[in-house]
C-alpha cells in the first residue's frame, strides 16, 4: 500500500473570498489528479486557526501487482 498526503491552507476570513476559492479549487484538482493516478481518500483532518484552515488529506493507493 502507498500513500501520500495533501495539505491546503486556506484563509478563514469573508475578506480573502478570492483567494479561499481559489485555494479550494487548486485543493480539489489536486485530489482529482492523485485519483486519475489511482488514490483514494483515507481521510481528511481539518485544522482551524485563528486566520487559517488547513486542510491534510491522506490518499492510499493499492500497489497489487
Amino acid at each position: 500500500m502507498d500513500f501520500t498526503t495533501l495539505q491546503t491552507t486556506t484563509p478563514v476570513s469573508d475578506l480573502k473570498h478570492a483567494a479561499r476559492a481559489r485555494k479550494n479549487v487548486d485543493h480539489l484538482d489536486d485530489r482529482r489528479a492523485h485519483g486519475r493516478a489511482g488514490y483514494t481518500l483515507a481521510s481528511t483532518l481539518t485544522v482551524t486557526g485563528t486566520n487559517y484552515v488547513t486542510i491534510i488529506d491522506t490518499l492510499t493507493k493499492d500497489q497489487t501487482q
